[in-house]
């Protein structure tokens, strides 16, 4: 690797390695250290190459008395060639006013100055952020507040003997990561008085040894709440995700753990066992009292039958080709001429359905009821369709134009009922028992094109979460 050039970094606001121990503000004002520590395993080597890991956390809690705080902390860790661990250092800030990308740079300044401080000479930076990356090798525009920054990061380069900067996996710096989290933490812990931290759900103080946080992302929630959640997710077959709005890191069972019931436990590693399964060897009970999901290829034929198969949760037997209870001696071609009409317990089901207003999935049978919200409806086996008519989901409105999204179902007798219409208007419905409530109605599966474009750039290499990760 070539020496790299500085000829043409400005002298402006340089930052030196003892300042650079005392961590400046962006805006020029000096942060306060927190907690800090490091630790170093080996000696350096003049002649291997070091891979220098760094990451910045900019996370935000509610205090007791329901106040936003913004925490700061960055990890660094310096590896030899074969990533085994020569020194980490974990560092978190008070007092200082900074986004994600200012503490990236804070992180690589802390490593670049602790690399030469230990007698480094040969450093790889690597970064598991583009556009961080974009800006170390110059080819993206930096934004004015993190220019001094940039400056630094290449002085501090200009006295290495070679440096370069490589593009990583989110996985690869890790122990950076782990690291910047331990500091918070421990900043966290050392900084409350009372040991009490508000749950953000249920807006309940609760103490900090029972307040839940995962190690992707350090918002906190009461165990109440994060059962609450979990159930809620697995019932609809979706991952389990961080209960701060807009968060979207995934919990996993493992973090989870400690703080489910048995019974959560056992549905969630159910979960992961249906997810393993193939498309095309999905197959679901067809009894209706069960409808449990189960993989073709573990399922053993019953004496002289192959089609017949035995559900392994229910012990049901039903036929595998067709989908249906076991017709004992009868092909399916013949049991479907001598039974066109369904099962009892099929008809009572669907009695019971139509009485309690469920949907049935068309894909998988399964039944599903609306308690609230929109009628846009993602059934555990994937499907997606809508609630009102049934057919397969297409974006923003009812798929057959069958149903209104208002609610057609309720008829106003009523001739005095007004209606105001207008091209830049929702329908507003104005009652004559109560002429001061208006009912409006809104489309509730609007979705923002902003939310998909901040989606598409999450492909580029970035978890999104509701604090900011570096």
């Amino acid at each position: 690797m070539d020496k790299h050039d500085i000829s043409s970094i400005s002298k402006k606001r340089r930052i030196n390695y003892d300042v650079t121990e005392d961590i400046l503000n962006l805006k020029g004002e000096r942060g306060s250290m927190g907690v800090q520590s490091s630790f170093q395993k080996t000696k350096c080597a003049d002649n291997i190459v070091y891979k220098l890991y760094f990451k910045g956390l900019v996370s935000d809690e509610t205090s007791a008395d329901r106040e936003m705080i913004v925490k700061v902390g960055f990890g660094v860790a310096i590896c030899d060639e074969t990533d085994n661990l020569f020194h980490g250092i974990g560092k978190s800030l008070n007092d200082a006013v900074i986004n994600r990308e200012e503490a990236d740079f804070l992180a690589l300044i802390t490593g670049l100055a602790e690399s030469i401080h230990r007698g480094i000479k040969n450093v790889v930076i690597c970064c598991d952020d583009r556009q961080i990356y974009q800006i170390i090798i110059g080819r993206e525009k930096p934004q004015q507040k993190i220019v001094h920054l940039l400056e630094e990061v290449q002085r501090l380069r200009g006295k290495l003997a070679s440096t370069g900067t490589v593009l990583v996996a989110p996985d690869d710096v890790n122990f950076a990561l782990r690291l910047a989290i331990d500091a918070l933490v421990s900043e966290s812990s050392s900084s409350s008085d009372d040991g009490e931290k508000t749950c953000a759900i249920c807006i309940e103080e609760t103490d900090a040894e029972h307040m839940f946080f995962t190690d992707k992302c350090l918002h906190r929630h009461c165990f109440s709440c994060v059962n609450k959640h979990v159930e809620v997710k697995l019932l609809s077959g979706t991952v389990p995700t961080c209960l701060e709005s807009g968060c979207k890191s995934e919990l996993t069972l493992e973090s989870c753990s400690q703080v489910l019931t048995p019974k959560l436990i056992e549905m969630w590693k159910r979960k992961m066992e249906e997810d393993l399964i193939p498309d095309t060897e999905k197959i679901y009970c067809p009894y209706p009292r069960c409808s449990v999901l189960m993989s073709k290829t573990e399922l053993s034929s019953e004496a002289e039958q192959s089609y017949v198969r035995a559900c392994i949760k229910c012990y049901g037997l039903f036929c595998i080709d067709c989908k249906v209870p076991s017709h004992s001696d009868l092909s399916c071609a013949e049991y479907k001429r001598l039974h066109p009409e369904p099962l009892f317990d099929d008809m009572e089901l669907k009695c019971l359905a139509n009485d309690q207003m469920w949907r049935q999935c068309t894909e998988c049978k399964h039944m599903i009821e609306l308690s609230d919200g929109c009628n846009h409806i993602t059934c555990r086996c994937g499907y997606e369709f809508c609630y009102r008519c049934g057919h397969e989901w297409t974006k923003y409105q009812c798929p057959s134009a069958e149903y209104d999204f208002d609610d057609d179902e309720e008829e106003d007798d009523n001739d005095d009922d007004e209606y105001y219409e207008d091209e830049d208007y929702d329908e507003i419905d104005f009652d004559d028992d109560d002429e001061d409530e208006a009912e409006y109605d809104f489309d509730d599966d609007y979705e923002d094109d902003d939310d998909e474009d901040y989606e598409e750039d999450d492909d580029d290499g970035g978890s999104t979460y509701s604090f900011e990760e570096l």
